[in-house]
């Protein structure tokens, strides 16, 4: 078997043109088939063997599994899942203009779609039924189950315009809100997009080039289309990138941090004054209780204050999380 395509755009390319119109799993299955998927794990194994748990305060052991991030089934090949296939690959080459979600009737095949038929029949013809005896016109005949069941697949081009028949079709059916007015509002985008890579392409190429044919046309399109797909993957490349750096910062950070505390509280124990630093760090403790639950009950809680040392008008002291999350809110240091 040939390997295939580093790009996802030729490999939509390269089907589509093959076949008339493909669904979004059928692309997929046919671009991973003899492929092995990497299966998501259901724990998070620890260094000692165990299964990793995490604290939580909503059970009664208040500790569950640590549940993993959830990871592409193929990282290896340009699709990666189905999810990104149809989120950022195939919605991208649509808004292009490229390809287009097409609506396909094909026979009815097994008993459950029949059932399914009739029951929308049925359905249809009780809300017309409904309509008529409100506006106290003539009841219609039942609506006839439909012998096709409508599915959505992907074509090659742009969306079509929708004939007045097909319009009147999906009113009828009463698809026409939910299903056309969003396909209008793609159709336009799409448009939008189609002329401004034309002007872009006319531009790029200087009035040099001579009249060129359909054909050249949409094989630059599809060209441009896959460029795009590289500065995708090499933006997400830089952000990683990125987010690794700030993670090992942040690491180094916390680090630091840590061996700070150490050396403060080996201090504090050297010259005796580990005692007095816990009652101070209990006291501001419970001065912020009592700011709280002044803030939620609006008592006066001075006597409380002056208990703890604190006189009218002085600033309460912040502890050491309250303070570290004050910076976090500023906006500096490493996020």
């Amino acid at each position: 078997m040939a390997r295939p395509p580093s790009s996802a755009t030729r490999i939509i390319q390269n089907l589509l043109s093959k076949h008339d119109h493909l669904s979004t799993q059928q692309i997929f299955q046919m671009s991973t088939e003899n492929m092995r998927p990497i299966l998501q794990p259901a724990h998070v194994i620890s260094k000692d063997g165990r299964i990793r748990m995490k604290k939580v305060s909503n059970m009664r052991e208040g500790r569950r599994p640590w549940i993993p991030m959830p990871t592409a089934p193929f990282p290896d090949h340009p699709f990666k899942s189905v999810s990104f296939l149809k989120r950022t690959i195939l919605q991208s080459l649509e808004s292009q203009g490229l390809i287009h979600k097409a609506r396909i009737e094909r026979p009815i095949e097994t008993e459950d779609e029949r059932q399914e038929a009739i029951q929308k029949a049925m359905k249809l013809t009780r809300k017309a039924e409904r309509t008529a005896l409100r506006l106290k016109e003539p009841v219609p005949p039942p609506r006839q189950p439909k012998t096709t069941v409508t599915e959505y697949a992907w074509k090659m081009g742009p969306r079509p315009e929708l004939t007045e028949a097909e319009r009147k079709e999906r009113e009828d059916e009463g698809e026409f809100d939910e299903d056309f007015e969003s396909e209008r509002a793609d159709r336009e985008r799409s448009m939008r997009l189609y002329a401004a890579s034309l002007e872009n392409s006319k531009m790029r190429s200087n009035g040099v080039a001579g009249p060129s044919s359909g054909v050249d046309e949409v094989a630059l399109r599809w060209d441009q289309a896959a460029k795009l797909e590289e500065s995708f993957h090499r933006a997400k490349e830089i952000e990683a990138e990125q987010i690794a750096q700030r993670q090992t910062a942040r690491r180094e950070a916390y680090k630091i941090e840590r061996d700070q505390r150490k050396r403060e509280r080996a201090e504090d124990d050297a010259s005796g004054r580990s005692e007095a630093v816990r009652a101070e760090r209990k006291r501001i403790e419970a001065l912020e209780a009592i700011e709280k639950y002044a803030q939620q009950t609006g008592e006066d809680v001075s006597g409380w204050y002056e208990e703890l040392g604190i006189g009218q008008g002085e600033t309460i002291p912040l502890s050491e999380e309250k303070e570290k999350r004050l910076r976090k809110k500023s906006g500096f240091g490493l996020r």
